[in-house]
């Protein structure tokens, strides 16, 4: 999270200048995205796999959002944090990202949101998530709150943030997802799942 936040972000931001001023073509910024990206997800193999039963986090770019670097580096963030997180990718279409939240019903989703112009779009799609699946959190993030935050409270959302060590920090503190294998009725089901796993990896091949 610290390297997202003092490294990484600062890096991409200075590179989005550079766009801007016309210093670096679309290639070369693409080029630049692909090696961070490369490099952080190397990085963070390293570190140990969220346990069995942990709590899901959902992570999609809004409709019309193709920034997707941003989600991929919080997937890796918040499996360091102890959680499962599942990436829907960029530009997903709002009806797509409803009916898979609805039905997997996650403990928590995560949109991101670089452009301004698709607040719209966010203030809908958290509108949708309450009514498929109530209990589930609504986390926003992205550049756009980075540099304007009354934009939180617009969105509707449950949390908001601006950098992977306040969301990090979120994920360490709500990490108390109620587990299947908790319920009594499923506790042979899950026993004997686990049982099987363990014969096949311990299988000699």
């Amino acid at each position: 999270a610290e390297v997202a936040r003092d490294l990484i972000g600062p890096a991409l931001e200075e590179l989005g200048s550079m766009w801007h001023a016309g210093n670096v073509s679309v290639a070369e910024e693409h080029r630049a995205t692909a090696l961070v990206s490369r490099a952080f997800t190397r990085q963070a193999a390293s570190l140990p796999a969220p346990p069995l039963g942990a709590p899901r986090l959902v992570l999609s770019c809004l409709a019309g959002e193709f920034h997707e670097l941003g989600i991929r580096i919080v997937a890796e963030v918040a499996r360091s944090a102890g959680w499962q997180a599942e990436m829907l990718g960029a530009n997903t279409p709002r009806e797509c990202a409803i009916r898979f939240i609805a039905l997997h019903r996650p403990e928590a989703v995560g949109l991101s949101l670089a452009l301004t112009a698709h607040l719209a779009e966010c203030i809908r799609t958290v509108e949708e998530i309450r009514r498929v699946s109530p209990s589930t959190k609504i986390l926003v993030g992205g550049y756009a709150f980075r540099h304007d935050g009354a934009l939180c409270g617009l969105t509707g959302a449950d949390s908001c943030f601006a950098d992977a060590v306040a969301l990090r920090d979120w994920l360490l503190a709500n990490r108390t997802a109620r587990r299947a294998c908790d319920e009594p009725h499923l506790e042979s089901s899950c026993a004997a799942v686990s049982d099987a796993l363990r014969k096949r990896i311990s299988a000699r091949r």
